[in-house]
């Protein structure tokens, strides 16, 4: 095989067929984004792609952010962070699996491949998808690429050739991204078809419910003798009641109450992670305003 414009990019192709998820490519447009904000500064990023391959298709479904260190240059993947994190996805997405790592750039390089090396040497790795943050384009700025051993020169070493991909959603993904793009492009968020959905089912629910107290009004008015007894309507009124007879059944509460529980569980399992991720963030500046003001106090001592 020959090398590409002096990159590691191959000029075989792929022998897989990935699917990805528009959430993977949010997560690596928001992490290039806010490593850009920080920095202030163009900056390469690194995660870990998650899905589940079934022969030669593969889905990537969710991705998460890695910890690496610059060294000479040279991007040194944190492993111990690394395993820890593929830990935790396990035990909330027992199904998926590390397939493969993103970063940001154009064609595969020779640091790429570097860093391909790290990662297959914490597991099994063979995917690799690049965002080009520079490129002005209408088309989709992302490419996957498939890594494999290539002799080069007499000598082996890893190529990456490019992987055929397509875009797979699911109902929810869809909702979700239609309302970021819309807002993204008016700056409203009452512009999406969620935002749209909501706001008919609210305003139908506010209705029923000003109907509702229309008609508690009138039986309380007919009971205390403020207006005269009419059974046309009582007739109607008892209608309309006995068409809700399941919200008197046990079955109902018993349902009502186990969704409740679940809505109620994932918010504080929201709120506790959020928390967890606050407090983690707390103590890494902690321990590294300590490890400075015990340079300082080193540094001093030397020099007094």
């Amino acid at each position: 095989m020959e090398v590409v414009n002096n990159t590691v990019l191959s000029s075989a192709g792929g022998s897989v067929d990935v699917a990805l998820h528009p959430l993977v490519i949010m997560n690596v447009s928001d992490h290039c984004t806010r490593a850009r904000v920080e920095q202030n500064s163009p900056c390469r990023v690194f995660g870990a792609l998650l899905g589940v391959q079934k022969g030669r298709q593969v889905e990537i479904s969710n991705s998460f952010e890695l910890a690496v260190d610059v060294v000479n240059d040279s991007a040194v993947l944190d492993k111990e962070y690394f395993s820890a994190k593929e830990e935790q996805f396990k035990q909330v997405f027992s199904s998926l699996e590390v397939l493969g790592w993103y970063t940001n750039g154009t064609l595969p390089v020779e640091d790429d491949a570097k860093f391909h090396e790290q990662i297959c040497s914490v597991i099994e790795s063979h995917l690799l998808v690049k965002l080009n943050t520079t490129v002005n384009t209408d088309k989709l700025p992302i490419s996957v690429y498939e890594s494999l051993i290539d002799i080069v020169n007499g000598e082996p070493k890893i190529m990456f050739a490019v992987a055929s991909y397509t875009l797979a959603t699911e109902e929810a993904e869809r909702i979700g991204v239609d309302h970021i793009a819309r807002m993204s492009m008016s700056g409203l968020s009452n512009n999406s078809a969620v935002s749209e959905q909501l706001s008919s089912t609210y305003g139908a629910i506010k209705m029923l419910h000003s109907r509702i107290i229309l008609i508690v009004d009138y039986l309380k008015a007919v009971v205390s003798g403020e207006l005269p007894v009419n059974h046309e309507i009582l007739r109607e009124v008892s209608c309309l009641c006995s068409r809700l007879p399941v919200l008197d059944s046990n079955k109902f509460e018993s349902e009502f109450y186990a969704q409740t529980n679940d809505v109620m569980l994932m918010s504080y399992l929201a709120t506790i992670t959020k928390g967890c991720n606050t407090a983690s963030e707390y103590i890494q500046k902690v321990n590294t305003l300590h490890d400075h003001h015990g340079v300082g106090r080193r540094t001093r001592g030397l020099l007094f």
